[in-house]
This record gives structure tokens, C-alpha cells and sequence, in this order.
């Protein structure tokens, strides 16, 4: 069975227990399988689906399938926020904390969003493991940390870093809108989406000619993320203005 086979089978089953018990959740969801779920159950009708990561604008999120005579869900129940300190003086990156939490044996589905915020990081994950990792995750790499809860209300929404352009395309294809983001010829752009390297919001997509919406997140590997941002008016010559904004790398 494929993998995007094995995700919907297992939404399924979550989705049908939800039906007959009131509520079923998933573990973590990369952006990708969240919108393969999302777009899978956007006709069903005896649950409702809700992409959850603790707080607003998480990018890793848990599939709340919920029956719509059963109420609604708490999201302390479902998700566990730690905050993780160090010196001043430290550097500690995304990949130094994720390295240390699969060293101490934590499947990645387990783990939501990573986020610096200030002088430190918070980290979510499911309630039965926030115990866990406070006692056990006294460093990251050869920087020393303190781990300590931190309320999901406290939390800041993930703040979105983008570098704004607006430019003209000749029409809103996706080898277009990436040739005028990321600065590509259209021979070029098309030999990218072709050879797989192109994701339209969150989804592989090997068709130059996909027309795109407002608000659609690009990425070419290699290059970087990007949002549409604004769909515009039309030039005299017949060209549409965009607003884009880049991702920082």
C-alpha cells in the first residue's frame, strides 16, 4: 500500500471511530499529509476535521475528527507546550533540540513545531510525553538547557517572516508565478516542476500550466518557500499584477 494510501486508510479508521465514540486524533502531521486529509474529507459529513498544532499558524498540526452531536474539543487535552531555556551566549538551533529529542528514543509524529521565541524555544508535544522530556532533556548538542511547562495561551501565533514583491505575469500558471518570484526563466521553471522538485501548497505538482489561486504557498527545493499573496488588476498590456512574498531562508 502507498504511503498517501496507508494515511488515508488510518484518517479513515480515525474518522469512524470519531463517528461512534464523539472524538479521534491523530499524532503530528507534516503540512503535506494535513492537506491530503484535508482535502480527502472535505465532503464528509458525519464528522467534522479540525488541523490543530496548539496554537495559531502551527506549521505541524494533529487531525481532530470530531462528531458534530459531541461537542467540542479542549486543546489542553490534545497538546503539551514546553518552554526551553539557555544562556545568552548559547546558540541553539531547531535541528540542535529535534537531534537531542530522537536521541532520547521520541518518534518525529510525536513532536509538533519547534519555535524560537526571544532568547528561547517552545516546543509542543502530546501531553503523555511533556513529562518525559522535561525530566530527560537536560541538553541539546554541547549546550545545556532547562526544560519547564508554558500555558498554550501564552503562546504567540507563528509570525509569517516574508519579503514582499509585486511584479506582472502573463497569465497565473504556476511556471509563471514562479519565474517572477524566484527570478527563473520559464524554461527553467518548467524543467524544475517536471522533474519533481516543485510543491504547490504542500502538494508535488508536475503541471507548468496549473493555474494558481490567491494565498497558494510555492516551493522549489533548493530555492525557497513563497506565498501568492494578492492577485491584482490588469496591466494595459494585458499582464496581471501579483503580490508575493518570499520566505526567509
Amino acid at each position: 500500500m502507498k504511503p498517501d494510501n496507508i494515511l488515508i486508510a488510518h484518517a479513515n479508521d480515525l474518522a469512524s471511530k470519531a463517528a461512534k465514540s464523539g472524538q479521534a486524533t491523530s499524532k503530528f502531521l507534516t503540512p503535506a499529509e494535513a492537506q491530503s486529509i484535508a482535502q480527502y474529507f472535505s465532503r464528509r459529513h458525519d464528522v467534522t476535521l479540525t488541523l490543530d498544532g496548539g496554537f495559531e499558524n502551527a506549521e505541524r498540526t494533529r487531525a481532530i475528527f470530531i462528531n458534530s452531536e459531541w461537542g467540542k474539543y479542549e486543546r489542553s487535552e490534545l497538546f503539551a507546550a514546553l518552554k526551553i531555556s539557555y544562556r545568552p551566549q548559547d546558540t541553539l538551533g531547531h535541528r540542535d533540540i529535534l537531534g537531542a529529542l530522537m536521541g532520547l528514543g521520541i518518534e518525529r509524529d510525536t513532536i509538533g513545531d519547534i519555535v524560537a521565541v526571544g532568547q528561547f524555544h517552545v516546543l509542543i508535544c502530546l501531553p503523555e510525553l511533556g513529562g518525559f522530556i522535561a525530566d530527560n532533556l537536560i541538553k541539546a548538542g554541547r549546550v545545556g538547557i532547562h526544560v519547564s511547562n508554558i500555558e498554550l495561551d501564552e503562546l504567540p501565533a507563528r509570525e509569517e517572516k516574508l519579503t514582499e514583491k509585486t511584479d506582472t505575469v502573463a497569465s497565473l500558471r504556476l511556471d509563471a508565478v514562479l519565474c517572477a518570484t524566484f527570478g527563473l526563466s520559464r524554461t527553467k521553471a518548467a524543467e524544475l516542476i517536471t522533474a519533481g522538485l516543485v510543491s504547490l501548497n504542500h502538494q508535488n505538482c508536475l503541471r507548468p500550466d496549473k493555474e494558481i489561486d490567491e494565498q497558494a504557498l510555492l516551493s522549489i527545493r533548493g530555492y525557497g518557500r513563497a506565498k501568492l499573496l494578492e492577485i491584482g488588476g490588469v496591466s494595459r498590456k494585458g499582464r496581471t499584477f501579483i503580490r508575493v512574498g518570499v520566505y526567509g531562508r
